[in-house]
């Protein structure tokens, strides 16, 4: 599959169908949740559980929406016992949302799942393809 175009630039169409097995591959990864965890509050969870706690705006900020919205959904992930809100250590004004034990064996649970998932494409892969796909995913984290 060829990245680039002959001019030099991305093949942004090549690019997109390589995401599409990525993200259906996951998304079969972790099927099995069915409708128990709707997709926002897995979502959620997943950057909670990477930063390991953080305040309600950095996470509407990472989510793409309103502080509103998303203490909305905390408040029904707190319900479902995925997470818990806690006073932050530096300010006793901040809420910090913090995993629940539940919530991080779900996450950890999920990163597996997908880890896996990922690791039989990558078997399918050359070791070309292999490293060029890990050296532009590791560049894309760091974006």
């Amino acid at each position: 599959m060829a990245w680039a175009a002959a001019d030099g630039e991305v093949d942004v169409d090549s690019a997109e169908a390589g995401l599409t097995v990525l993200l259906e591959a996951c998304e079969r990864a972790v099927e099995e949740i069915g409708s128990a965890v709707p997709p926002a509050q897995l979502r959620a969870l997943l950057i909670i559980g990477r930063s390991g706690g953080l305040n309600l705006s950095r996470l509407a900020g990472a989510l793409g929406t309103s502080a509103s919205a998303a203490s909305r959904l905390c408040d029904r992930m707190q319900a479902a016992g995925l997470l818990t809100r806690d006073r932050a250590a530096a300010s006793r004004r901040e809420i910090v949302l913090v995993p629940t034990e539940s919530g991080r064996r779900l996450a950890e649970w999920v990163r597996g799942r997908r880890r896996a998932a990922l690791g039989e494409l990558l078997a399918a892969m050359t070791p070309d393809g292999r490293e060029a796909l890990a050296r532009g995913l590791t560049e894309l984290a760091g974006v």
